[in-house]
């Protein structure tokens, strides 16, 4: 017992906090740095009413998305934060001129890339059917292709599985299009063509004199 001097002169004890674990104060911090994180994300999507993220409810991870390949499952979440390489974000960041789809199309969104581009047909059916199918098995809303938007899509769990079998199959959010050509390398391309070409002159020209 430790004893304490009170302001009115009166002796009483100290109390202490119970003692704790390392991993109890570890634990500790990081439910706090969640319920902080969480707190500031909500803020937020009520302030600017952003319709790119919806935040998790659990604390825990995507287990279905944490048990995935780390490029895909990286791939994965850039497509669910809007961080990831469609025309749209790499026009934003000014790494292209315009938000033009690859193939070209329309303007490359992450619902043009799930629902719309004709590249991916095929598995945007095998994808929504799928969708649909395990929507029905589990209790929660059912998604449907037309009124299902991204964010929904990407942040339902039950959805994960497709989602990842989706991106597995093609580039969604994978490649940042063909090179927009500058002055320079056009420069460097017409030079090593020139290269090129003397070094077939000088071959034939070496086989002649053979």
């Amino acid at each position: 017992m430790v004893l304490d001097h009170n302001p009115d002169g009166s002796v009483g004890e100290r109390k202490f906090p119970l003692p704790r674990s390392l991993a109890n104060v570890k634990r500790g911090f990081s439910e706090q740095k969640w319920a902080d994180a969480k707190g500031w994300a909500r803020k937020q999507f009520a302030r600017t009413g952003n319709r790119k993220y919806r935040p998790c409810e659990k604390q825990k991870p995507d287990p279905t998305v944490a048990k995935a390949n780390k490029r895909l499952a990286s791939r994965f979440y850039q497509l669910k934060t809007g961080h990831c390489l469609t025309g749209q974000y790499l026009a934003w960041t000014t790494r292209r001129p315009d938000a033009t789809c690859w193939v070209p199309y329309s303007i490359q969104t992450r619902e043009h890339l799930f629902k719309n581009c004709p590249q991916w047909r095929s598995q945007q059916k095998t994808l929504w059917t799928t969708v649909l199918e395990e929507t029905k098995k589990l209790p929660g809303p059912t998604r449907g292709r037309d009124r299902t938007n991204i964010a929904e899509l990407l942040a339902d769990e039950r959805c994960s599985q497709a989602v990842l079998a989706f991106l597995a199959n093609t580039d969604g959010g994978r490649t940042s299009g063909p090179p927009v050509a500058s002055e320079a390398s056009v420069w460097e391309a017409r030079e090593r063509a020139e290269r090129d070409w003397e070094r077939m002159e000088e071959e034939d020209r070496l086989g002649a004199e053979v």
